[in-house]
């Protein structure tokens, strides 16, 4: 097997890292709303942060979803996304893991 550098498949490896810090981003702003509450300070910079991910999702969930709730239904879309990718990365015999 031939080496391949690290950057040769950028274009499946940059969103399939930017989602996975998506989605610990996300589960740490749930989890600092649960301990410290939506007006603690790191929480807002949190919610600056995560705001391209979790806005377009609140957009279309249902007014009646609470907001934290929101936020799961964000990571379990990206969640979905990062596994779609993984499955178009895969049929073109690119490893995105190990």
């Amino acid at each position: 097997m031939r080496s391949v550098s690290l950057f040769t498949f950028w274009s499946f490896q940059l969103p399939h890292l930017l989602m996975g810090v998506f989605i610990l981003l996300l589960l740490l702003r749930l989890l600092l709303i649960a301990i410290a509450g939506r007006d603690s300070g790191p929480t807002k910079v949190l919610a600056a942060i995560t705001a391209p991910v979790a806005v377009p999702v609140g957009a279309i969930t249902p007014r009646i979803v609470p907001p934290a709730l929101v936020l799961a239904c964000a990571v379990a879309w990206l969640i979905a996304a990062r596994l779609v990718l993984s499955m178009v990365a895969l049929g073109f015999g690119v490893r995105l893991w190990g």
